[in-house]
Protein backbone atom coordinates (compact mmCIF):
# COMPACT_ATOMS: atom_id res chain seq x y z
CA UNK A 1 0.00 0.00 0.00
CA UNK A 2 1.87 3.44 -1.04
CA UNK A 3 1.16 6.40 0.17
CA UNK A 4 -0.67 7.60 -3.60
CA UNK A 5 -2.94 4.79 -2.39
CA UNK A 6 -4.06 6.33 1.16
CA UNK A 7 -3.59 9.38 -0.29
CA UNK A 8 -6.68 8.39 -3.13
CA UNK A 9 -8.79 6.40 -0.97
CA UNK A 10 -8.69 8.80 2.37
CA UNK A 11 -7.38 11.94 1.47
CA UNK A 12 -10.17 13.88 1.78
CA UNK A 13 -11.20 13.07 5.29
CA UNK A 14 -7.66 13.25 6.43
CA UNK A 15 -7.97 17.00 5.33
CA UNK A 16 -10.73 17.51 6.95
CA UNK A 17 -8.85 16.00 10.30
CA UNK A 18 -6.22 17.91 10.10
CA UNK A 19 -8.76 21.20 9.98
CA UNK A 20 -10.77 20.40 12.74
CA UNK A 21 -7.62 19.44 15.20
CA UNK A 22 -6.45 22.86 14.10
CA UNK A 23 -9.49 24.85 15.08
CA UNK A 24 -10.47 22.39 18.07
CA UNK A 25 -6.76 23.07 19.45
CA UNK A 26 -6.93 26.45 18.79
CA UNK A 27 -10.12 27.05 20.81
CA UNK A 28 -8.97 25.74 23.64
CA UNK A 29 -6.02 27.46 23.80
CA UNK A 30 -7.29 31.16 22.90
CA UNK A 31 -10.74 30.40 24.21
CA UNK A 32 -11.92 33.18 21.56
CA UNK A 33 -14.99 31.92 20.02
CA UNK A 34 -14.94 34.50 17.45
CA UNK A 35 -12.76 32.14 15.81
CA UNK A 36 -15.70 30.39 14.09
CA UNK A 37 -18.64 32.47 14.85
CA UNK A 38 -19.35 35.53 12.62
CA UNK A 39 -19.13 39.15 14.20
CA UNK A 40 -22.66 39.95 13.07
CA UNK A 41 -23.68 37.37 15.67
CA UNK A 42 -25.11 38.57 18.60
CA UNK A 43 -22.88 38.43 22.12
CA UNK A 44 -22.79 35.25 23.57
CA UNK A 45 -23.93 34.34 27.65
CA UNK A 46 -20.53 33.09 28.31
CA UNK A 47 -17.75 33.19 25.65
CA UNK A 48 -14.84 31.21 26.88
CA UNK A 49 -17.47 28.26 27.93
CA UNK A 50 -18.67 28.23 24.40
CA UNK A 51 -14.98 28.74 23.30
CA UNK A 52 -14.07 25.56 25.54
CA UNK A 53 -16.96 23.23 24.58
CA UNK A 54 -16.74 23.98 20.60
CA UNK A 55 -12.86 22.82 21.18
CA UNK A 56 -13.97 19.77 22.39
CA UNK A 57 -16.52 18.69 19.94
CA UNK A 58 -14.14 19.90 17.05
CA UNK A 59 -11.78 17.75 18.56
CA UNK A 60 -14.57 14.59 18.60
CA UNK A 61 -15.26 14.76 14.93
CA UNK A 62 -11.66 15.31 14.43
CA UNK A 63 -11.68 11.61 15.99
CA UNK A 64 -14.55 11.10 14.05
CA UNK A 65 -13.00 11.32 10.68
CA UNK A 66 -9.93 10.26 11.60
CA UNK A 67 -11.45 6.45 12.31
CA UNK A 68 -13.72 7.15 8.99
CA UNK A 69 -10.04 7.29 7.16
CA UNK A 70 -8.69 4.17 8.69
CA UNK A 71 -12.87 2.39 8.00
CA UNK A 72 -12.00 3.56 4.25
CA UNK A 73 -9.73 0.46 3.94
CA UNK A 74 -11.70 -2.17 5.58
CA UNK A 75 -15.34 -1.27 4.35
CA UNK A 76 -16.30 1.52 2.65
CA UNK A 77 -20.06 1.47 4.08
CA UNK A 78 -19.00 0.57 7.70
CA UNK A 79 -17.41 4.39 7.14
CA UNK A 80 -20.01 5.97 5.85
CA UNK A 81 -22.07 4.58 8.84
CA UNK A 82 -19.85 5.71 11.07
CA UNK A 83 -19.79 9.62 10.06
CA UNK A 84 -22.98 9.85 9.63
CA UNK A 85 -23.71 8.63 13.35
CA UNK A 86 -20.84 10.69 14.17
CA UNK A 87 -22.41 13.54 12.89
CA UNK A 88 -25.70 13.50 14.18
CA UNK A 89 -24.42 13.40 17.44
CA UNK A 90 -22.10 16.16 16.89
CA UNK A 91 -25.26 17.98 15.90
CA UNK A 92 -27.11 17.02 19.01
CA UNK A 93 -24.10 18.10 21.30
CA UNK A 94 -23.93 21.70 19.81
CA UNK A 95 -27.33 22.44 19.62
CA UNK A 96 -27.31 21.58 23.01
CA UNK A 97 -24.15 23.63 23.54
CA UNK A 98 -25.32 26.45 21.89
CA UNK A 99 -28.62 26.51 23.62
CA UNK A 100 -26.49 26.08 27.09
CA UNK A 101 -24.03 29.24 26.40
CA UNK A 102 -25.07 30.91 23.23
CA UNK A 103 -27.17 33.78 22.69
Amino acid sequence: MSLGYIIEQAGIPLLLFVICMYYGIRLLVSQDASLIRSKDKEPLKDEKAYAKESGKLLLFFAGATLIMAVLIFVNLYVALGEIVICTIIMGILWKRMNNKYGA
